[in-house]
């Protein structure tokens, strides 16, 4: 289990993220989990809430899609499922937002990001989703989409004791949960996941888990 002192970290986050990965990997026994940022341009809101939800919505739109495409090329072309984590992050002064956030995706479908400037790809699908998201302009606005070094984690679930990137993937991810970069606030959420409550709770609900 996933834990960390509570005065630097939120454990209730913790928790969360680990059931996700392990939620995901239920779904597709081989996933690929990959951390990026995303970015508001100095123009944008910082107070539009619905940003994020209509970002993770583009990326299951654009998968779906993709994956249809594939199908009429391959017909055994795999489907995947989106889960993800996300967490919205504020400089020292509180004036300036980012997202931190994992995606993850049935990796027989998709192995890799791709090279981050080509089109087509699942890289470049991320920053079509963003862009939407924003109503902004791909080809001006795609460097608001940050792909950190080393962003992607291959989990098998068949052999999660024998890989190295599960634990260094819950390692990676523990930073998403520390408390002094995080304004915990009733208006406005700072964690959002693909989870839904009723899972959680043994329950089948619709609700996506926001705090």
């Amino acid at each position: 289990m996933m834990k960390a002192s509570t005065t630097s970290h939120n454990n209730h986050y913790l928790n969360r993220f680990e059931q996700v990965i392990n939620l995901a990997l239920a779904k597709h026994p081989r996933t690929l989990a990959a951390r990026i940022d995303l970015h508001l341009p100095n123009e944008a809101s910082r107070n539009d809430k619905n940003v994020i939800s209509r970002f993770t919505d583009a990326v299951k739109a654009k998968i779906k899609a993709d994956r249809k495409r594939s199908k009429k090329t391959n017909p055994k072309a795999h489907d995947s499922e989106v889960h993800y984590i996300w967490v919205k992050e504020s400089n020292q002064i509180g004036n300036k937002v980012h997202y931190h956030v994992l995606l993850m995706f049935n990796k027989d479908a998709y192995w890799t990001l791709g090279n981050y400037i080509a089109e087509g790809n699942l890289a470049d699908l991320i920053v079509q989703a963003w862009c939407s998201a924003l109503g902004a302009d791909k080809e001006k606005y795609r460097s608001l989409v940050y792909f950190p070094k080393n962003p992607c984690y291959h989990i098998n679930r068949n052999a999660l004791t024998k890989t190295h990137d599960y634990q260094a993937l819950l390692d990676r991810i523990n930073y998403m949960a520390k408390h002094w970069t995080k304004q915990y606030s009733n208006q406005a959420r700072s964690f959002g996941c693909s989870v839904n409550s009723g899972v959680l709770m043994g329950k089948q609900t619709n609700k996506h888990i926001t705090t």
